[in-house]
């Protein structure tokens, strides 16, 4: 019996001893992760990955995953920053550097030590300086040629609108879209299964009908039902050694525009409306709070006396004029999206898009977030826009990035203010939804989804690991 009851003291003693050790080894993990040392904490990950026990390793793995993430964001030294510079025929140095950072206007962060450059924070730099801006003008020509074709397709949508009712759907457009995810070779061991899910178009909107699945590669597939606010097709494949594993989808669908004249609405949306209302004007932490900034700033840009029209429009139009559009960091790097915007004065669609829904929201505007792909020829790309609710007129669509027209039309200028053209895919009612089947591990992208995601049994696989590719054609009925 004593024997027993020291055998038992033993295994006691190893277990809590083993317990302390890996809360020390938890411990030592976040101090690094808190200190930006993020090729340290990859490192010590990899010298006691076999030491963990499994009720740590996913909290270590999730510090692993971010690290890693940071890493790929923030690729650049100093002297890389300096050499895309040069390479540009900027003249610039350290004492450059410096500048630019202290305005606030070349992204960067302290990791492992040393001063690491955002992978688009050259580009940056060159909408955001205004002696860059205008020295190298990298957006003119693609901003002159979508606005061209917008001016002359919203003019087309106005003109329909009239004769059809203001709010009716319009100009219908056939499009056919073929998707294709491939994970790079190797990136999962021979024989195991990879997950996929791809972006589907959503079928229950007055703006979106029509969808049919065309082919599929694997022939196998789920798709979310159409209730589910970030809509997917789920395959499977087997990886193969040495092999790139291919994901295709080929689909068509009906897109239609739509545009409401704003001062023709009438009503305010304080007086009422449906019941699902409230959680459309309520905060969403992180990214919709009604924080200090964002109180202060709606009470600068709005009146009590204005109606929700009114206000929505002075939020767009301070937007237009405030916020310069940049290439973003991933969404799930950083913690207060809208805070962010406001405290930098740039972001992309989607950041411009979470700051607008929180002034509106704060004011009691019912406000939502809409996302998928603009399918402009020559210009296909991720995009996010929102709605927002109107008595009298309901959902009106809103598309603050795509700013203010230039023409010297009112309606044409403030079309994307309470309009959207028939070049959109819509994939995402909401952000940071559950996708359907369930994902396992953390996604690529934790609040939109346009890209799609990627995991085996292993884990996530981050984009670095998988790429894609869009091809639009346009159906003629």
């Amino acid at each position: 019996m004593r024997y027993f009851i020291h055998i038992f003291a033993i295994v006691i003693m190893l277990s809590c001893n083993r317990n302390a050790v890996n809360k020390a080894m938890i411990e030592e993990a976040r101090h690094l992760m808190e200190s930006n040392r993020f090729a340290g904490l990859i490192e010590y990950a990899e010298k006691t990955d076999t030491m963990i026990e499994i009720h740590n390793a996913d909290e270590l793995d999730s510090m692993v995953d971010y690290a890693g993430r940071y890493l790929l964001e923030f690729p650049y030294s100093g002297h890389d920053i300096l050499e895309l510079l040069h390479r540009d025929s900027v003249n610039a140095d350290q004492s450059s550097l410096r500048k630019w950072e202290q305005a606030g206007e070349l992204e960067y962060k302290w990791i492992d030590g040393e001063r690491r450059y955002f992978k688009y924070a050259h580009r940056n730099l060159y909408r955001i300086n205004d002696s860059l801006r205008n020295e190298k003008r990298i957006d003119e020509d693609r901003n002159r040629s979508l606005n061209e074709f917008c001016v002359d397709e919203i003019a087309r949508i106005i003109a329909s609108s009239s004769n059809t009712g203001y709010g009716t759907p319009v100009t219908p457009l056939n499009i056919k879209l073929n998707y294709k995810i491939t994970v790079l070779a190797d990136s999962v061991p021979d024989g195991e299964l990879i997950r996929c899910w791809m972006p589907y178009p959503v079928e229950g909107h007055i703006r979106q009908d029509m969808v049919r699945l065309v082919s599929s590669d694997p022939g196998k597939y789920i798709i979310a039902p159409d209730s589910v606010k970030q809509r997917s097709i789920y395959l499977e494949k087997t990886a193969i050694e040495g092999k790139e594993t291919e994901f295709s989808i080929e689909l068509e669908f009906r897109a239609w525009s739509q545009y409401y004249i704003i001062p023709a609405l009438e009503g305010n949306v304080n007086s009422g409306g449906p019941p699902v209302i409230d959680r459309y004007t309520s905060e969403r932490p992180p990214h919709i709070t009604f924080s200090k900034e964002i109180k202060e700033l709606a009470g600068k840009i709005v009146t009590k006396n204005m109606d929700a029209r009114e206000k929505v429009t002075a939020f767009y139009r301070w937007i237009n004029d405030s916020i310069i559009w940049t290439s973003a960091l991933e969404y799930g790097l950083i913690p207060d999206i809208p805070g962010y915007v406001l405290e930098n004065r740039r972001g992309d669609c989607g950041m411009q898009t979470l700051l607008f829904l929180s002034l509106c929201r704060y004011e009691g505007i019912p406000a939502r977030w809409q996302s998928g792909w603009m399918l402009h020829p020559g210009h296909v790309n991720l995009h996010d826009w929102s709605e927002v609710y109107i008595d009298n007129a309901g959902w009106i669509p809103v598309d603050v990035s795509f700013k203010l027209q230039p023409s010297d039309s009112k309606q044409i200028s403030e079309f994307y203010i309470s309009g959207m053209d028939s070049y959109r895919l819509i994939v995402n009612t909401d952000y940071g939804t559950p996708l359907y089947p369930q994902k396992k591990f953390p996604r690529s992208e934790p609040l939109d989804f346009q890209r799609g995601e990627v995991e085996w049994k292993g884990g996530n696989l981050y984009f670095n690991k998988w790429k894609y590719k869009m091809d639009v054609s346009y159906i003629t009925p």
